[in-house]
């Protein structure tokens, strides 16, 4: 099956990458996993992403700047944060940053395959987001 996307999972662990990988596949799309901040910029420079899914936990000493340097680079990109706790104000603040969208785990898996699924439409529409695809 020709792969329709490419997802990026940002996590420490594996239990987001594992829960969507059959879903991902079955729907032709691809997905890469990292587990540091490092990682996640490198590899959008090195990989055609069209959707990035990051764990809140994962930004490190970045903090949610992080988010706010990949937006930058990459304005075109969706950012999909996952939360493990319904946080209004972590919520707040990370929205400010202009992602896609924010998961709070507990409303299930379903709810985030919707969003990345529209995260996915909007890349297209939009025109695949890449390394080359930077801000100017």
């Amino acid at each position: 099956m020709e792969q329709c996307g490419t997802l990026l999972i940002a996590e420490h662990g594996c239990e987001l990458s594992d829960c969507l990988h059959p879903w991902l596949i079955e729907n032709g799309h691809q997905c890469l996993k990292v587990d540091n901040i490092k990682d996640v910029l490198m590899t959008l420079q090195t990989e055609k992403v069209n959707v990035l899914v990051m764990d809140v936990s994962l930004p490190e000493s970045l903090g949610y700047d992080a988010i706010s340097i990949i937006k930058g680079l990459y304005r075109r990109l969706p950012v999909i944060v996952t939360a493990d706790e319904n946080n209004p104000e972590q919520e707040s603040r990370i929205r400010r940053k202009g992602i896609f969208y924010y998961h709070v785990k507990s409303f299930g898996v379903d709810e985030l395959m919707l969003a990345i699924s529209n995260a996915l439409m909007r890349s297209y529409s939009g025109g695949k987001v890449d390394a080359f695809t930077r801000k100017t």
